[in-house]
């Protein structure tokens, strides 16, 4: 038998100068991809310093879609 509906998640790499921006940001892309009503859960999420780029910072975000 074939499965053609299983887990996915969705990993977004986004930059903002605020928590809630970066929030927002990956937010953004993950309603993109699973759709503008999905209910989304957050599976982990890093950010770190661009750099050279003072204030300015740099997230990974990992999304699943809620059942």
């Amino acid at each position: 038998m074939s499965v053609t509906r299983f887990p996915l998640t969705l990993r977004v790499t986004v930059s903002g100068a605020t928590p809630d921006e970066i929030r927002e940001n990956a937010r953004a892309q993950a309603l993109n991809f699973f759709g503008p009503d999905a209910e989304l859960d957050v599976i982990s999420a890093d950010a770190e310093a661009e750099g050279e780029h003072h204030n300015r910072y740099r997230a990974a975000v990992v999304f699943r879609r809620i059942a």
